[in-house]
């Protein structure tokens, strides 16, 4: 079984290739370039390094949000590209549940914290056995946090920034390490490898696969602020027509005239 995965889902990213059931080829990259640099010079250099070409690829496995929207919409599109061309499964991950695979084993409920900016969060939170607990959301710290009444293992890049917040709520959680906290292209191996079996190559399924972006964008949230405070225009011929708001008649200056010489 050869696998590429490929996680763009925030500013880091990294892709993975695993070689006849074996991780062979791990690329992590978290400097100031964008993803739509570097992620096929990766792709490109991985697949050499581990001596395939992408003819030997079986199945194309992705990060497909929640998380950076220019970053989920670069690495969906490279995966669609790729899987479409050379008639390649895809296999697509939600974000929430591939950083939880990094705590995989342990005794607690799992509850990824990815900072959302705008001071939210997604988050969701999974049994020790990655069954759905509470289903993703895009919320406040707090507002999610209320949810929780048991201990939990705790990772992503929202632990550290919202701690505070954390802290006052009263949770006890077990806070994960570094490590951990980093959504990899090398977990998406792991969960492909566990499926019970491979998904079919399905041409409609790729075309029609949307980013899991969990919220609108920000182009979408000042829009709709926008036109709350927007006037609606009032629409005077259905008032006319409803006999609300007369129309005027209007007299010509040349009517107008023969009137007067008429009456004369």
């Amino acid at each position: 079984m050869n696998i590429l995965a490929i996680c763009t889902a925030s500013s880091s990213g990294s892709i993975a290739i695993c070689r006849d059931g074996i991780i062979s080829f791990i690329s992590f990259l978290d400097i100031k370039v964008t993803h739509s640099e570097r992620l096929m010079p990766q792709i490109d250099f991985g697949l050499k390094q581990c001596k395939l070409t992408l003819d030997d690829i079986d199945l194309i496995a992705v990060a497909n949000g929640p998380g950076s929207f220019t970053g989920i919409r670069i690495g969906l599109a490279t995966a669609k590209g790729l899987c479409m061309g050379k008639e390649i499964p895809l296999y697509p991950v939600n974000t929430l549940e591939l950083l939880s695979y990094n705590a995989f084993g342990t005794n607690l409920p799992i509850l990824p914290f990815i900072d959302a900016k705008m001071s939210e969060v997604y988050a969701a939170l999974y049994s020790p056995q990655m069954k759905v607990l509470i289903e993703p959301q895009n919320t406040k710290p707090a507002e999610f946090l209320s949810q929780i009444k048991e201990p939990v293992f705790m990772l992503g890049d929202g632990v550290e920034k919202y701690q505070r917040i954390i802290a006052e709520s009263g949770i006890e959680i077990r806070q994960a390490l570094p490590h951990q906290n980093i959504p990899m292209a090398s977990t998406l191996i792991s969960m492909a490898l566990n499926l019970p079996e491979i998904p079919k190559y399905n041409f409609d399924f790729i075309a029609d696969l949307q980013p899991y972006y969990l919220r609108k964008s920000q182009a979408e949230l000042v829009k709709e602020e926008r036109e709350k405070h927007t006037p609606t225009p009032i629409n005077r011929s259905h008032l006319s027509q409803e006999g609300n708001c007369p129309t005027p008649t209007r007299l010509s200056l040349r009517s107008a005239s023969t009137e007067q010489k008429g009456s004369a």
